[in-house]
């Protein structure tokens, strides 16, 4: 009678056990499914580093006896950080670009030419 209360005992411990490890598996299985799933689902950011252009326009200045006093001629540069304009406009060189914007426009509006 006591060899088969423990033999009886033994069986249901390792159905137990089994029980144990199968509740455990399927924990972890669900576990990494939620994981893998919201991976997937999770929005995506953005990988591009955007850019931004820092635009600089300086006047250029103009003949005093101008008649055309409500337009102007700037240059533009893009840049972060300050510059001194008069050195800046000394060392002008290459060919200047003449952007003429329409009748409600802004010499903002220019943009990079090649």
């Amino acid at each position: 009678m006591i060899l088969s209360t423990r033999f009886r005992g033994g069986a249901d411990m390792k159905g137990h056990k089994t029980k144990c490890r199968a509740v455990i598996v399927v924990v972890i299985s669900i576990w990494i499914g939620l994981a893998g799933l919201f991976g997937l689902l999770k929005p995506i950011s953005n990988g591009c580093v955007m850019t931004y252009m820092y635009p600089t326009y300086i006047p250029i200045p103009m003949p005093g006896n101008a008649s055309f006093a409500k337009y102007g001629l700037y240059l533009y540069h893009e840049g972060w950080r300050k510059i001194d304009y008069d050195a800046h406009l000394k060392r002008l060189n290459g060919i200047p670009v003449l952007f003429i914007p329409g009748n409600g426009g802004s010499y903002k509006q220019a943009s990079f030419l090649l």
